[in-house]
């Protein structure tokens, strides 16, 4: 259906109808505003969580129980996941409210400069028909007026007192009259012929092209509605795929929590490697009495002479736990914080033998790392080792000579001369 031939009397319903569709394209934009400002509200939230949950650990304070990696893999994961709540925020601020607002000052143009050619052709056509209605309001008059001077004339003409020359003068009056009169029919009918056109020129030609032009570009905002609704869906869909991959990350980060992993941890943690303690021995503080065997009176026999004659004064087992000092009884209560020591010698010896030989293996990175690059620097510059000319570092320059990998047992033991060896767990 054709607006300029169905509608073609509708011109101000069509202006009202037109402003209506651009009124529903920028709400569609302001709800597609306000919801982009929900997603980035939503991931700038979920980022704070994530950074509120997940603070800075130094190395030595990173978790190590699975519950507690597979927390912090969620975390990460829906760290991603406020990311791609970031993205859907831009892909609809770019491809749907960008696009709405600009087609939406192009439409209000648009239907200005076509509603500005309709309102001019009307115009016109009340123009016309403005002259046409002045030009038969002008030939009824002079109608009127002939039609009054033919009735003076014919009075006149047949009364016998009236005198000639009034006769003659109301006679002229009536020509002259009647002259007016055909001549303002003659314009009349111009002007009618005239207005006649214009009207079909405006009703089958002006108004039908500018309706279809109306009807065009509202059809054109309908289409763009369309787009931009499936634009909305597509920014949504197209982080599925990803936003899939960090549920599936969370499961996985889910299934990968162990408890007896964790419960070895706890062991590898807190084993302290002392031994249980043992039973308390029985001390018997009679000794330091004597009795007699016929009257049972106890012997005034000094303690101090006994112990000269031999008897073994009481005294604390060392090999017994609880005879240790207090600092001890953190194994069943509050450890004592104790200072850092190079050798780790305040903590407990299985901590101690992992702590030992963690640094072990820490030097002997560095010491292969320093190996590396000094066989290196003997690659980048040969010309430089004829300089050495102690006996030392002769024996340096032959054996960096050789490949770092046939020598290393060698090196090794020529760094530790005169060093005493590395402690062991």
């Amino acid at each position: 259906m054709s607006w300029g031939t169905e509608l073609w009397d509708q011109f101000d319903n069509l202006d009202k109808h037109t402003q209506w569709g651009i009124d529903f394209l920028e709400r569609y934009a302001k709800f597609v505003k306000e919801r982009l400002d929900i997603e980035q509200n939503y991931a700038k939230q979920l980022r704070n969580l994530v950074k509120k949950y997940c603070p800075k650990r130094s190395k030595d304070e990173e978790p190590r129980f699975t519950s507690c990696l597979s927390f912090y893999a969620v975390l990460n994961e829906l760290n991603d996941y406020a990311g791609q709540r970031e993205v859907v925020a831009e892909e609809m601020a770019h491809k749907v409210y960008g696009e709405l607002m600009r087609y939406s000052q192009d439409l209000k143009a648009e239907r200005k400069h076509h509603l500005q050619e309709g309102r001019k052709a009307q115009q016109y056509l009340d123009h016309c028909w403005k002259q046409m209605d002045n030009s038969k309001r002008k030939f009824e008059r002079e109608c009127k007026e002939a039609e009054k001077s033919q009735i003076t004339y014919d009075r006149l003409d047949n009364d016998i007192n009236a005198t000639k020359s009034e006769v003659e003068k109301a006679k002229s009056q009536f020509y002259l009259r009647t002259h007016m009169a055909d001549e303002s029919k003659n314009e009349y009918a111009a002007q009618l012929q005239n207005f006649n056109a214009e009207q079909w020129k405006h009703f089958n030609n002006a108004i039908p092209h500018i309706f279809k032009n109306l009807q065009d570009m509202d059809e054109r905002r309908t289409v763009k509605l369309g787009e931009t609704y499936r634009s909305f869906a597509e920014a949504e869909r197209r982080v599925i795929p990803i936003v899939s991959k960090c549920l599936e990350g969370m499961v996985s980060a889910a299934k990968a929590v162990d408890e007896r992993r964790d419960s070895g941890i706890v062991v590898e943690s807190f084993k302290s490697g002392f031994d249980p303690p043992g039973d308390f021995p029985f001390e018997d503080f009679s000794q330091n009495l004597s009795r007699t065997g016929s009257d049972g009176t106890i012997s005034s026999t000094p303690k101090g002479d006994r112990e000269r004659d031999g008897a073994p004064a009481p005294r604390s087992d060392p090999k017994h736990p609880m005879s240790r000092t207090k600092n001890k009884l953190w194994l069943f209560g509050k450890k004592p914080k104790a200072p850092s020591l190079e050798d780790f010698s305040h903590l407990p010896p299985e901590q101690r033998r992992k702590r030992l030989q963690q640094r072990i293996d820490e030097l002997n990175k560095e010491l292969q790392k320093e190996m590396d690059q000094r066989w290196s620097l003997i690659i980048l510059y040969p010309e430089q080792i004829h300089v050495f000319s102690s006996p030392f570092n002769l024996r340096f320059v032959s054996v960096f000579q050789r490949r770092p990998e046939q020598d290393e047992g060698r090196v090794r033991e020529e760094s530790t001369d005169g060093r005493p060896e590395q402690p062991t767990a």
